[in-house]
């Protein structure tokens, strides 16, 4: 019995069409790229060294804070609440210095911060059975509320208007560097290397990835679901009191309200890092690249004389646009 041989004009079309899947995945860099040189050439500034330097800062603690978010979102999760712990970390952490504390006890304040409001996100959203929106959205207004009760509605605390005695190590972190790399940066990457190694090289990593994958197959491999998922909610918020602490040093101000921006910021740079992803899945690395182009973007802007209704329009244009590559990339791939 013959077989049909499949015609000149399907062989043609398949072709195409792995031309198209090959090159699909980089259209987002691409458009990345594209978009920084675009306003490299309309602010040739924008490429100088030291405004480049100042970028890799200013990117820092939206780094810290997407990486943790990444590490949840990767097993599905959501979390509305990191900008508010942020801001009450990076108060209390003020506060406790101004208050002759010491920097150990500061520290100790915003991770214990984090720790906490992770634990009841985690809680809340593992083991309770709430949506992560609704458990995190709620968890956001409690921790928003009690920022500014324990600031009296917003009063800051000024660290570089404070002894230097009591607040040294922590503003040396915010402004020296080490070498040619300020302290902030290496920090971040500190930051970025350990959760890239936790969530790739690890036991936790592999059913973080396994949980991602099929829930009903990590419950049947054994795999503690509600426990790793309510890890990354604590991971969460762990790294969004880093950010909060970090943008205290980096400012020597802390006052609430100041680590909002972030929160849109954080999504905006885990999407697009997704999207961008050459396998369109969530990564700490990747969300490291939406990052670092979000800040660069932003700074952009500034030398443009374009203000912060540009910035968050950009900003909530590059999630839809996310959020619909990803989708036609999931159709193209079926």
């Amino acid at each position: 019995m013959a077989t049909a041989t499949p015609t000149r004009p399907a062989a043609s079309s398949a072709a195409s069409r792995s031309r198209t899947d090959a090159v699909r995945p980089f259209a987002t860099l691409a458009g990345m790229v594209v978009v920084l040189a675009a306003v490299a050439v309309a602010r040739p500034l924008f490429l100088r060294l030291d405004n480049l330097s100042a970028v890799a800062v200013d990117a820092t603690v939206l780094v810290v804070m997407a990486v943790g978010l990444s590490v949840l979102m990767a097993m599905r999760g959501l979390d509305l609440s990191i900008a508010a712990t942020a801001d009450l970390a990076g108060y209390l952490a003020a506060k406790a210095l101004l208050d002759g504390h010491g920097t150990t006890a500061a520290v100790l304040a915003a991770l214990a911060i984090g720790l906490l409001v992770g634990l009841v996100n985690g809680a809340l959203s593992a083991y309770v059975g709430l949506p992560a929106i609704v458990a995190t959205l709620g968890t956001n207004l409690l921790v928003t509320a009690v920022a500014l009760v324990v600031s009296d509605s917003g009063t800051p605390q000024q660290l570089f208007t404070a002894p230097i005695e009591l607040v040294k190590p922590v503003l040396v972190l915010g402004s020296d560097s080490w070498g040619p790399v300020r302290l902030l940066v290496l920090l971040a990457v500190v930051v970025v290397a350990a959760a890239w190694f936790a969530t790739t090289r690890t036991v936790w990593g592999r059913r973080q990835q396994l949980v991602d994958a099929s829930t009903r197959a990590a419950r049947l491999s054994g795999t503690p679901v509600r426990g790793v998922f309510a890890s990354g909610f604590v991971v969460s918020g762990l790294l969004a009191a880093l950010g909060g602490l970090m943008l205290t040093a980096r400012t020597g101000l802390a006052v609430p309200g100041s680590a909002q921006p972030f929160l849109l910021d954080a999504f905006t740079a885990v999407y697009l890092g997704a999207t961008a992803s050459p396998r369109g899945r969530i990564s700490v690395l990747w969300t490291v690249v939406g990052a670092l182009f979000v800040s660069a973007l932003a700074n952009g802007l500034v030398l443009l004389g374009l203000g912060a209704p540009w910035r968050y329009g950009l900003n909530g244009a590059l999630i839809l646009l996310a959020l619909a590559l990803g989708v036609l990339r999931r159709r193209g791939t079926r």
